[in-house]
């Protein structure tokens, strides 16, 4: 049986490392960081930077080996401080990177529900664990917690088989876009408190 956990900042590293194997292909990721080795070198600051958040906001779960995480927010989104250290050897963003980062988030921010939700931003299990149904694992203390709270579960997709993938999970598309700058097409997808 699988355990799922909150997060501490002791599995910041492992939640982190999950997430950069688990997103090597992503369509956004791939648009940030098109080369394969800056991808893997230099992504783990994005990673850090949401994982920072998620885990200082008791957000984040994950299996007892970090091999299947989740990265929410509650509704609201609330802001938290937190030390932004930086992740050795990962430089600061080009300009280039910055606005792709900005038309990300502008456009992202665009397609948010105005309704309370909690925000699946990440949901990755590691590659060669995945189709073991640990997303599914992951995901059920948030949707218990959306049940209790009576608000949906909200999240942005990259690709048609993560549709189908969270379609499965309960979850309906809401919007679809496309991402300024030659970005990619995203879905937005929300799933109701059952």
């Amino acid at each position: 049986m699988t355990t799922v956990r909150q997060a501490t900042p002791a599995d910041l590293a492992r939640v982190c490392r999950t997430a950069r194997l688990a997103f090597a292909d992503d369509p956004v990721f791939r648009w940030l960081f098109p080369d394969e080795a800056e991808y893997h070198s230099q992504s783990p600051g994005a990673w850090h930077y949401v994982g920072r958040r998620s885990i200082a906001l008791s957000c984040t779960y994950t299996t007892d080996d970090s091999v299947a995480i989740g990265m929410y927010f509650p509704p609201g989104r609330p802001e938290v401080e937190v030390d932004d250290e930086p992740v050795p050897g990962v430089e600061p963003p080009t300009p280039e990177r910055r606005a792709k980062f900005a038309a990300l988030g502008e456009v992202m921010h665009a397609q948010t529900p105005e309704e309370p939700h909690w925000y699946l931003n990440v949901l990755a299990t590691h590659p060669d664990w995945q189709r073991q149904g640990l997303g599914a694992a992951i995901i059920a203390p948030i949707a218990e917690q959306c049940r209790a709270d009576g608000v949906p579960l909200y999240l942005e997709t990259q690709s048609l088989a993560n549709v189908a993938y969270y379609t499965h999970l309960g979850f309906t598309v809401r919007s679809e876009w496309d991402v300024p700058l030659d970005g990619p097409h995203m879905w937005g997808m929300l799933k109701p408190p059952e």
